[in-house]
């Protein structure tokens, strides 16, 4: 299995292709065994990263397997020639859980990408010392559950959405376990499996997790770091696709730290009311602004009772307080409803100690401190990225949040680099989690949740290294 690569192509993707085409051409029978990783090295004259990278695309598109220390061997499907292998799907799909392991589990690296903050950031301590109160003040509370949270919890929220240019009663919110419930929750009410469901692109991959488990297909609307959705696309597929429900993340996204306008936000709300489709609104990071005010969510333009406002705690208390809240408008009952059926009761003790921290007064002060804090992080990071990754690179960070979407120069594959920089020891997530196509193979997602110590410049120092050489086309440095 020896030929020339490609030189149009990176060259993982040519000795990918090159693969694909002496395995359709029957030249290995089905259940026959590749040459050995080493053997493809020295065939095509190629690195063990391009090597390894071309062989998971295979492994992805379900043209071969991976056999525990064996190798890997040729599937029965690869000799149909059905369908092409890197625009699948279901290739895709296998290829993003693949690149998500990669970027989350790797416990002898350190991630550059995750969304977990610095404990010095959260207000653990407050939140112990509100804990032990709550115990002592009544020891049965550790005992007691409830399906939909609190009602002292519901109250703190109803009073909080009055700054959001909202009012929520205390009776129309739904407790949550965090923001991946509240959006499955929704999901399952509001659609049917084989439904189509818009997405903001990218899209937080846990949001295309739950869509495509729920059966759901994906209509992927661009949006860009600096306006975040664009509702002209979206008028757009509306006029041209049967759409069942929409998913957004407005202020601030996860995913690259886009935020839309007040007037896009308007826009939004008076689109999906003129075609009476519901709109999700998943506002995980709308407290970690850096001006002088909140922005305010779509729910607060909301004037024809459309958009499902889901709010979280994930992001200001820490994991041990992650927190969500669904406010499901005409929806309400159904989700009361859909939540005592499908979800899990919740623990009155971590809401009690919730609802204390937000009415004691330091609530808000965290939250000052946390913003300052994080504008530092994420200040002293952008700069480490601009100093560091060759010319060329792009990176946005937004007007709040702390994640930095980075576009990488010259065609360089993200996911290429991701395998090169987990064996130096480093990990990010790379922009093909946040889609279900090949469209941000370019770009790649790094986070400042945590102070830019030694450790993790030296990290992004060396992610820069690696996409220098990858884009000089010479081998990355042993480590």
């Amino acid at each position: 299995m020896s030929k020339p690569l490609p030189r149009s192509l990176p060259r993982y993707r040519a000795l990918a292709a090159t693969l694909t085409e002496e395995l359709r051409a029957g030249r290995l029978r089905p259940g026959a065994q590749l040459p050995s990783v080493r053997q493809l090295c020295a065939d095509h004259g190629a690195s063990l990263a391009t090597v390894t990278h071309a062989l998971h695309r295979l492994e992805d598109a379900g043209l071969i397997e991976a056999r525990p220390r064996r190798g890997f061997f040729v599937r029965a499907s690869a000799v149909a020639p059905k369908k092409a292998p890197a625009t699948d799907a279901i290739a895709l799909a296998g290829r993003r859980k693949r690149l998500l392991a990669l970027a989350t589990t790797q416990a002898d690296c350190l991630s550059l990408g995750h969304l977990a903050m610095d404990d010095g950031l959260l207000p653990l301590a407050a939140l112990k010392r509100l804990l032990m109160q709550q115990l002592k003040r009544d020891a049965s509370v550790l005992a007691t559950r409830n399906c939909h949270g609190t009602a002292g919890l519901r109250e703190q929220l109803a009073q909080r959405s009055r700054a959001l240019g909202c009012s929520f009663d205390g009776d129309g919110i739904v407790v949550t376990q965090g923001e991946t419930e509240s959006l499955e929750l929704c999901l399952r009410l509001l659609t049917q499996p084989g439904d189509l469901v818009a997405v903001a692109s990218p899209a937080p991959f846990r949001s295309l997790e739950i869509i495509v488990s729920l059966g759901l297909q994906v209509l992927e609307i661009p949006a860009s770091g600096d306006q975040g959705l664009s509702v002209p696309a979206l008028t757009f597929a509306l006029q041209h696709h049967r759409v069942a429900a929409c998913v957004i993340e407005p202020s601030f996204a996860s995913a690259d730290g886009s935020l839309m306008s007040d007037e896009a936000k308007q826009q939004l709300a008076a689109l999906v009311a003129q075609h009476q489709i519901p709109l999700i609104e998943c506002d995980l990071m709308g407290e970690l602004y850096r001006g002088n005010q909140r922005p305010r969510p779509v729910k607060a333009f909301d004037q024809a009772d459309r958009v499902l406002y889901c709010g979280s705690f994930a992001c200001l208390t820490g994991p041990g307080f992650s927190v969500g809240y669904v406010v499901a408008g005409r929806h309400h009952l159904q989700l009361q409803a859909a939540r005592s059926v499908h979800g899990e009761l919740l623990h009155a003790l971590t809401d009690a100690t919730l609802a204390a921290f937000m009415a004691s007064g330091a609530f808000e002060p965290h939250l000052r401190r946390l913003r300052r804090l994080l504008a530092a992080q994420l200040a002293a990071h952008h700069e480490a990225v601009v100093a560091h990754f060759p010319p060329g690179t792009r990176v946005s960070i937004g007007q709040g949040g702390y994640v930095l979407w980075v576009e990488l120069p010259g065609g360089l594959d993200a996911c290429a680099l991701l395998e090169q920089a987990r064996h130096r020891g480093y990990t990010f997530v790379p922009g093909a989690v946040f889609t279900t196509d090949a469209r941000f193979d370019h770009c790649l997602r790094l986070t400042a949740g945590h102070p830019l110590d030694e450790a993790r410049a030296r990290g992004i120092r060396t992610l820069g290294e690696i996409a220098a050489r990858m884009l000089e086309g010479q081998p990355a440095r042993p480590t």
